[in-house]
């Protein structure tokens, strides 16, 4: 094993590493690449559950389990499912809320400081988050940013009025710690719901590429999931 779950209560996250076989990620890759030229056609807000940050730049394919076959077995990968149910402490999980953002060179943008239990109000024992960066990521292609230890803090007010072009509804305090999470591979990212965690925007040359979900203990169902669709709530 490549992570330390005992240390995800106290830091909030833990990634994970080496649990895609090479088959694997070159369909995953694949299926990207498919997506992500199409949503570039795209010039309306939404189209197909892809919202956009602006005409022909995707921000995100919502519902994407439901959306793709090669999505849902990502959720479903041995590895990251051993992780679910050893952090939920359950053997019954379902996959729920589940996006691709394709973030295309120079001009890709996803969502900047935010809590998921914001949206979602889940308890916190029934729920986690997880994000796949399919090739890795840097600050300059917009790797993920965490703030340590915030999901201790509870849930936070976030400013509803800045849901404009570019997400930002938390403001930090000055003497937040944050991690840059930069790796050159493939890698998982599991974290608590109340982890307060955005994304740098693309100004690199690539693609960066990432799946993101929740895994939920079965049958277990929070009762708001506020802007995100919920029609994907599939049981693994």
């Amino acid at each position: 094993m490549n992570y330390d779950i005992s240390q995800f209560r106290k830091k909030g996250y833990l990634i994970v590493k080496n649990f895609l076989s090479k088959e694997e990620h070159e369909e995953l890759n694949l299926t990207c690449n498919t997506l992500t030229r199409y949503a570039k056609t795209i010039s309306a807000h939404t189209q197909e559950n892809w919202l956009m940050n602006t005409p022909y730049n995707p921000m995100m394919l919502q519902g994407a389990m439901k959306y793709n076959e090669t999505f849902k077995k990502l959720g479903r990968n041995p590895k990251l499912l051993k992780v679910a149910r050893t952090l939920l402490r359950t053997n019954h999980l379902s996959t729920y809320i589940s996006k691709f953002f394709p973030m295309i060179p120079r001009e890709g943008k996803s969502v900047s400081w935010h809590q998921d239990n914001y949206y979602i109000e889940a308890h916190p024992d029934k729920l986690i988050s997880c994000d796949v960066f399919v090739n890795g990521a840097t600050k300059e292609s917009g790797c993920l940013r965490i703030v340590k230890e915030s999901h201790k803090q509870g849930v936070l007010n976030h400013d509803r009025q800045s849901h404009q072009e570019w997400i930002k509804w938390i403001d930090l305090k000055t003497n937040e710690e944050v991690i840059d999470l930069e790796l050159d591979e493939p890698f998982a990212v599991f974290f608590h719901p109340n982890l307060i965690h955005g994304c740098y925007e693309n100004k690199s040359r690539d693609y960066r590429y990432s799946v993101a979900w929740e895994y939920m203990k079965w049958p277990y169902i929070p009762t708001k999931h506020n802007d995100h669709i919920s029609n994907d709530l599939l049981q693994v």
